[in-house]
């Protein structure tokens, strides 16, 4: 019985990859080479996994994404989410797994402040957040949403209680002490935000939370605004500030140095509980942490999560469309490009067996296998093209077909349609049987 479910089930997959290409022989070869395939769905270093590396972390049982694409992505320049777009978004987020959400900042305007009250009505089985300043009237604000939670964003940096804020670091803590004390009054759960924490000398920044701790504040978060931190430093500040308090820790990592994800990920490594990203990364400059990787990289090199990655697609197309900001074709996890495969040797090692040159599948993320014709192509690509359209050929029509492939490919510097694939193959067998 076993075997006839794994059989079905090959087939199937193999269908939605266009792997089963209609031919008695195609079939063998796919099924044949499916079995070793099915317990190698992911294929990444092992060295992830090894005793002598993980021994040096202190990973979390759990991970909490805790999405802010309605709040910080919509602060992406050009970006402007509407009611319905939050309502869109969050019904995604909450499809994929999402546990909690940052809705927005309800002090912003009256049209943020609905949104975030509809979507803490809307029954999903995320949490929901509002964003404020160490202000009342947006601690108010959110209390008016009946949000779960406050992320509370206050920086303690040198450099901007002296340039933004105008204040010393007795009224700072006062002012946060107070403020928080205000908010845990009215029930809320406090994630406390210390803006540019990366850039906040260290020894105040760990009186900071300790004083917020006290005063009510149930998660602490550590900030990288400007995106000014490796991964190690990461790694040694969430060591020291989990040292220095009893609570979660949740990183906000921007991306101005292209390490976004890489912190998340250091930052996990030493016990942070909580990570803060947006789907496709958007946000201020930069962006932040994108929400698909992040996922991703847990499940498949932590063993970390149980989202339902195959909507991720699906939630990253949703916001590219909603946002109108382009995803580039060589993004990871959903880019175009990424399941996609020009090169003739490629080819050759994906038909014989997808691991070769994909260290997880297609269907993991909502995408599909694609093989490229064009100028890089091989003979096995096209063999596999012609099979799917039940064309024969002899070895001498492969190789003519192929080489007005290549030809057409180079002419227009692009690859080829399967209407233009099918054009020249018909052509050449066509001549080749009169």
């Amino acid at each position: 019985m076993k075997l006839v479910e794994y059989t079905c089930a090959l087939i199937v997959a193999m269908v939605a990859s266009r792997f089963i290409v209609g031919t008695p022989h195609a079939l063998v070869i796919a099924l044949r080479k499916g079995f070793s395939m099915m317990n190698e769905k992911v294929n990444v270093c092992p060295l992830c996994f090894a005793e002598a590396v993980r021994v040096s972390m202190s990973l979390p049982a759990e991970v909490i994404i805790h999405d802010t694409t309605l709040r910080e992505g919509d602060q992406t320049p050009g970006v402007v989410f509407n009611f319905k777009n939050k309502l869109q978004i969050a019904h995604k987020l909450d499809e994929v797994g999402i546990q909690q959400i940052e809705a927005g900042f309800p002090a912003a305007s009256q049209g943020e402040k609905e949104a975030v009250k509809a979507l803490v009505k809307e029954g999903l089985n995320a949490r929901i957040f509002g964003f404020a300043r160490a202000v009342r009237g947006d601690i108010d604000a959110v209390i008016d949403c009946d949000a779960y939670g406050l992320v509370l964003s206050f920086p303690p940096s040198d450099i901007h209680l002296k340039y933004k804020l105008k204040m010393s670091k007795g009224q700072y803590l006062n002012t946060a002490i107070e403020i928080v004390e205000y908010a845990k009054a009215h029930g809320l759960y406090i994630t406390y935000s210390a803006e540019d924490s990366t850039r906040t000398d260290l020894d105040f920044l760990k009186v900071v939370f300790k004083e917020v701790v006290k005063a009510g504040v149930s998660r602490a978060r550590i900030v990288d605004t400007l995106g000014s931190i490796i991964p190690t430093a990461m790694r040694f500040l969430v060591s020291e500030v989990k040292k220095a308090v009893g609570v979660p820790i949740e990183v906000h990592c921007h991306n101005d140095h292209g390490l976004a994800v890489a912190n998340s990920l250091a930052a996990v490594e030493s016990g942070a509980s909580v990570l803060s990203t947006s789907v496709n990364g958007i946000g201020e400059r930069a962006g932040l942490a994108a929400t698909e990787e992040v996922i991703i990289a847990l499940q498949n090199l932590y063993k970390i999560g149980n989202f339902k990655t195959e909507k991720l697609s699906e939630l990253c197309k949703l916001v590219e469309d909603l946002s109108n900001v382009k995803l580039q074709p060589n993004k990871c996890v959903v880019g175009a490009n990424i399941f996609a495969h020009a090169s003739g040797i490629h080819q050759h090692g994906v038909i014989e067996n997808p691991i070769t040159y994909e260290p997880y599948p297609p269907e993991m993320v909502g995408q599909k296998r694609r093989l490229i014709l064009g100028k890089l192509s091989g003979s096995h690509a096209v063999k596999l093209k012609l099979d799917e359209y039940n064309l024969k050929a002899s070895d001498n029509e492969l190789k003519l077909i192929l080489t007005k492939i290549k030809e057409k490919s180079e002419e227009r510097r692009s690859a080829l349609s399967d209407d233009e694939f099918l054009r020249i193959a018909k052509e050449v067998l066509g001549k080749q049987q009169r």
